[in-house]
């Protein structure tokens, strides 16, 4: 590990039996040995609490802890995630197990920091055990106060769902006989994220008591739960990156660079820099699939993706491939041989890289100029009612692909932070509004940014029922517009001159505010053999000039046929350019600390690409001068340092570009 640039590693996430194999009769001589080893090699520890995987000790006597799915099966022992995180008696066994590890090893300096269980909510999110019922119930009733408010809240009076106490209150089911109220469904979602935030800053506690020096973080981007909120006690935010599984038959099974790049951006988003805690080492597959096997490069070229987004530091997925147990076929650097071989090479290269640039890379943040906007009620909110129709999420990674494609300064930016710094924002999906959030939005409208938006945009309210205003309800004012009709279409377009563009599932009918500077840009066509239709020749999208800036609003959805021509629009309001030019399949993006920017550019592709329009600068991995043009070979990375004037100083978490396995 040493010889291969390694200056961290991660253990004990799932080893609870180990460190206590019967109640009350802990060994850690194991991990104090393998701590102590490493530590004298330079190679520091991340400790992880180890709650993914009770032993069997504590679960057998405790039938009640096991989640239940929405079949009313109960999870059994013999796999891992399977003890309810809501269940007050195995939240005591979390505390106790974080206590007595936190408390060994609080004195010891190699250890560095921690990461809180494993993968939340990675197999599935919503139990239905007796316990959570219970804590739905009371996290309503303190929501709520009173059950009139939540029967107003939730317009309980359709379909004769009034209810008299929070007690009677059920979880709601999907297609038990039919489909729920969409409020109680948002609710509980939101539920599920609070609950599990609740269950983690318990352990949080615990660590921060024991030694305050510690940092603290978590690996994983799943559903059902708010990122900015959870990453809220946390010092930085974690994830865990596998780009084998953009794999797809439809794809010839190649892997697609933007879906790492998407959940780089989510995590980034959640809470600035970030660490990697599992990135993918090689072909990683259990019982009923294996990811392709990264190409010679890939998995350097992934590692170096994760720095390009805000990653602070970076751990491979395994050291050893495992020799038993669920994953045998998950691969690590090294083979069930333990013998170096291809992998460990390029691991290596890697780790030196690492080693020798990190001191050039930490302090610098991701430069983004235009942002697509990500909130975590978007989501739930569609999951409450999808119609058939694309999620925030699938919007935002259409979005994420021109973007980038483009080569412009662009990742996701959470509602909730500042957009000091950004000239233009995208609004993907964004059904529920609220006055604050309306309010920041025009704000940034009125000081010169531009805000584009699609269809069904300020629907909602945050209890997810429909305003009672016409469309954009809150932003009515900020587009120019109202939507008078919307619905449903099948191949729909909309005509911008003599150009066809492709509308995606829905179309919105706008109508111009009487005295607003608002300019059609587009109207739909016409369907000459489909008879006639009410959104025939009327306006599809708007331009409205609000204050300094402008404001898009686009009938239709964000889809893979129109993202192109529908990016084009909006840029043309705009004065971004693009960082280099390259071919879609290089990815270029920006850090930048003060007066410097390092530019990282990334050749995804399996053929020799070449950058140019490049500020001049070096190239800090092959030490050699960049002028205005750079060759990328198959798979190749170059990260090139100029000397320039940001526009607003920039800060940054983190002690040491971290290198490691986990």
């Amino acid at each position: 590990m040493a010889a291969a640039g390694v200056n961290v590693v991660r253990m004990a996430e799932f080893a609870w039996d180990l460190m206590e194999p019967s109640r009350g009769r802990f060994n850690f001589s194991l991990f104090d040995q393998t701590i102590a080893h490493l530590g004298q090699h330079g190679i520091r520890t991340i400790l992880c609490t180890p709650t993914a995987a009770p032993p069997r000790w504590l679960t057998k006597n405790h039938p009640d802890w096991m989640r239940v799915d929405d079949n009313g099966r109960a999870m059994v022992h013999g796999s891992r995630q399977h003890c309810c995180t809501n269940h007050p008696g195995f939240q005591k066994e979390s505390v106790r197990i974080t206590r007595a590890m936190a408390r060994h090893f609080r004195d010891n300096p190699l250890v560095i920091g921690w990461q809180t269980d494993n993968e939340f909510f990675c197999h599935f999110s919503e139990c239905y055990c007796p316990a959570c019922l219970a804590a739905f119930q009371k996290w309503l009733k303190e929501k709520y106060g009173t059950i009139d408010a939540l029967n107003q809240a939730w317009g309980t009076a359709f379909w004769a769902q009034t209810y008299d106490h929070f007690s009677d209150i059920p979880f709601p089911r999907l297609d038990r006989p039919t489909h729920p109220n969409p409020g109680q469904e948002l609710d509980r979602n939101r539920f599920l994220s609070d609950g599990l935030r609740a269950f983690q800053d318990q352990q949080i506690r615990e660590l921060r008591q024991a030694n305050p020096k510690w940092w603290i973080s978590h690996n994983g981007i799943f559903g059902h739960i708010d990122h900015w909120s959870f990453a809220g006690n946390l010092d930085f935010y974690g994830v865990d990156i596998y780009p084998g599984f953009s794999a797809k038959p439809s794809n010839q099974y190649q892997v697609d660079p933007v879906g790492g790049a998407h959940v780089h951006e989510g995590c980034r988003a959640a809470s600035g820099n970030y660490i990697v805690f599992e990135q993918q080492g090689g072909a990683g597959g259990q019982r009923p699939y294996i990811h392709p096997t990264p190409r010679p490069g890939q998995m350097r070229l992934w590692a170096w993706q994760a720095v390009a987004h805000g990653a602070d530091g970076v751990l491979h997925f395994r050291w050893r491939t495992c020799r038993f147990g669920a994953e045998i076929y998950w691969n690590g650097i090294l083979d069930h041989d333990n013998i170096a071989r291809r992998r460990y090479q390029e691991f290596s290269r890697e780790g030196h890289e690492f080693q020798r640039l990190g001191a050039k890379i930490l302090g610098t943040v991701p430069l983004v100029r235009a942002a697509i906007l990500v909130q975590a009620d978007q989501e739930e909110a569609h999951l409450t009612m999808p119609l058939g129709l694309p999620a925030p999420s699938v919007q935002r990674k259409h979005l994420l692909r021109e973007l980038q494609a483009r080569h412009l300064p662009c990742g996701l930016v959470d509602a909730s932070d500042s957009f000091a710094g950004l000239s233009l924002i995208f609004l993907p999906g964004f059904v529920l509004m609220d006055e604050t959030l309306a309010a920041r939005l025009h704000a940034f409208v009125d000081q010169g940014g531009v805000l584009v938006a699609s269809a069904r945009t300020a629907t909602r309210d945050r209890h997810n029922r429909v305003l009672s205003t016409t469309a954009p309800g809150w932003l009515m004012e900020t587009f120019g517009v109202t939507v008078e009709e919307w619905g449903a279409h099948d191949l729909l377009p909309f005509k911008q001159g003599r150009r066809l563009i492709p509308a995606d599932s829905v179309y919105e009918i706008l109508q111009i505010q009487p005295k607003s500077r608002t300019k059609i840009l587009a109207r739909w066509a016409k369907l000459p053999h489909a008879g006639v239709h009410a959104a025939a020749d009327m306006p599809a999208l708007a331009l409205h000039a609000a204050g300094q800036g402008k404001a898009l609003y686009f009938g239709t959805w964000f889809g893979e046929g129109n993202t192109s021509q529908l990016v084009s629009l909006a840029l043309a309001q705009t004065t971004l350019q693009a960082m280099a030019q390259a071919a879609p399949q290089v990815e270029i993006t920006c850090r930048r600390q003060r007066n410097r920017t390092l530019a990282f550019l990334l050749n995804h592709s399996a053929r020799t690409q070449t950058v140019g329009n490049l500020t001049a600068g070096t190239d800090l991995i092959s030490g050699v001068p960049v002028r205005h043009h750079h060759r990328l070979p198959p798979y190749g990375v170059a990260v090139i340092e100029t000397a320039d004037q940001p526009r607003r100083r920039t800060v940054s978490v983190g002690v040491a570009l971290l290198s490691g396995a986990g």
